[in-house]
C-alpha cells in the first residue's frame, strides 16, 4: 500500500468530505480499456489530507473494482472512515456501477458524519464576526438509476434522504428563525430526475469534452421530509486542449432552492473545489452561482502547474444576484501525477479571496 493523499469533497453539499458531485468512478481505478485481463480488484488505502474545513484528516479507504463487462467502464464500490484533526468523523461507502454494455448508471452513497463546522449565517453579506461552531450528527443516502439514451448521456431517476440530528451551537446569540431553518435537527426527503452527459476523455485530468449534470429533486412532507421545497442543479464543465501540454478548463454552477431549505441544504460557496480560498460554507443562501476557469500546464516529467480563478455570489432568490457582489478568488498550485495510466494527480492549491485564504491537498482536479 502507498500513503495518498485523497479526497472526494462535494461542493455545493456542505458537511462531506468524500463524496462526488461528478462522480463518473470517482476511485482511484486501474486499466479502465477493453483488454484489462483482471475483472476484480481490490485495494486498501491509507488516507491523508488537509484542506481549512478539517485541517489535517486521515483514515482508510478500500476500493472495490470490478467489471460487468468488457464493454463497460470500471466500477466501484468503496468504503472510507475518515477522521480530522478538527474532531470530525466520516463513514461513507459509495458505490458507481455500469451494466453491461452500460445499458444503466447506478450510482450513490450512504454517508453517518459527526461534523463540527463553522456557520456565519445566511446570505451573502454576513461578517466574520458573526461565526460560530456548529456541530451536528447526520444520516444521508443519495442514490441515483440512469439509463443510457446514447453513447455518453444517461437519463434517469434520483433519491436523497437526509437526516440531521444532536444539533448544538457554540453561541447563544439569538438569530431569526427564518435564517436557521432545521437548527435543531431536519429530517428531509425527495425524488427527482437527473441527466448526466460525459464526453471527458478522462475523468480526473480531462484534456477534451464535456461534463454536464442538470437534476431536479423535490422535497414532499408526504415523502416524510419536515420542509418543503425544490432543487434545481446544474453543473457544465468544458475542457479544451490548446497545445499538447495545455489544457484550458471552465465550469458553470448553479444550485437553486426553491422552498423552506434547512440550513444544511442551502447553497453554499467554499470548499476545495468551488471557489478555493473560502471556508466551505462562508457564504450560505437559498441559491448559489459560481463560474472558474483554470489553465493547466505540464511541466518536467511527472510534474505540472496550474493558475485559476473564480467568481461566486449566494442570494436568497435568483433575481437577486448581481455582478457587483460577485465574491472573486485566484491562485496556482501544482501537480504531481501518481498514475501514469490514469493520469491522476495529486494537487497543491494556494488560493486567495477576499481577507481570505486557503491551503488544499488532495487527489484529483477541482473540476
Amino acid at each position: 500500500m502507498s500513503l495518498l493523499f485523497f479526497m472526494l469533497a462535494r461542493p455545493g453539499r456542505s458537511g462531506t468530505l468524500l463524496s462526488g458531485r461528478s462522480r463518473t468512478s470517482q476511485s482511484i481505478m486501474v486499466a479502465d480499456t477493453a483488454k484489462e485481463t483482471h475483472r476484480f480488484h481490490f485495494i486498501p488505502l491509507p488516507v491523508i489530507f488537509y484542506t481549512p474545513e478539517t485541517h489535517i484528516a486521515y483514515g482508510a479507504l478500500g476500493v472495490f473494482l470490478f467489471r460487468t463487462d468488457s464493454t463497460a467502464r470500471t466500477s466501484n464500490l468503496d468504503f472510507a472512515v475518515i477522521h480530522t484533526q478538527n474532531a470530525q468523523t466520516v463513514v461513507e461507502p459509495t458505490y458507481t456501477i455500469f451494466t453491461r454494455h452500460e445499458k444503466y448508471l447506478i450510482r450513490g452513497f450512504f454517508l453517518y458524519a459527526d461534523f463540527p463546522e463553522l456557520y456565519y449565517g445566511i446570505g451573502p453579506g454576513t461578517t466574520d464576526n458573526q461565526e460560530e461552531l456548529i456541530s451536528y450528527k447526520s444520516l444521508r443516502a443519495y442514490n441515483r438509476f440512469l439509463r443510457k439514451v446514447k453513447p455518453g448521456w444517461f437519463v434517469g431517476i434520483q433519491q436523497q434522504y437526509f437526516k440531521t440530528f444532536d444539533v448544538s451551537r457554540s453561541s447563544d446569540r439569538q438569530v431569526p428563525a427564518q435564517t436557521l431553518i432545521g437548527g435543531l435537527g431536519s429530517v428531509v426527503n425527495g425524488v427527482g430526475v437527473a441527466s448526466i452527459v460525459d464526453t471527458r476523455d478522462n475523468i480526473y485530468s480531462p484534456v477534451r469534452g464535456w461534463y454536464a449534470d442538470v437534476s431536479f429533486m423535490d422535497y414532499e412532507k408526504w415523502m416524510g421530509t419536515e420542509f418543503d421545497f425544490t432543487n434545481y442543479l446544474f453543473d457544465i464543465r468544458h475542457y479544451h486542449s490548446l497545445s499538447p501540454k495545455t489544457v484550458l478548463a471552465g465550469q458553470f454552477y448553479l444550485n437553486l432552492n426553491v422552498g423552506e431549505v434547512p440550513f444544511k441544504q442551502a447553497a453554499t460557496l467554499g470548499g476545495s473545489s468551488l471557489l478555493r480560498g473560502y471556508y466551505n460554507g462562508r457564504y450560505r443562501d437559498n441559491n448559489a452561482v459560481i463560474f472558474q476557469a483554470e489553465l493547466r500546464q505540464r511541466l518536467i516529467g511527472r510534474f505540472g502547474g496550474v493558475v485559476f480563478a473564480s467568481v461566486g455570489d449566494v442570494a436568497h432568490k435568483p433575481n437577486e444576484f448581481a455582478i457587483s457582489d460577485l465574491k472573486p478568488t485566484g491562485g496556482a498550485g501544482l501537480r504531481f501525477m501518481i498514475s501514469r495510466k490514469e493520469h491522476v494527480n495529486v494537487r497543491f492549491d494556494a488560493a486567495v479571496g477576499n481577507h481570505t485564504h486557503g491551503f488544499y491537498v488532495n487527489i484529483s482536479e477541482a473540476f
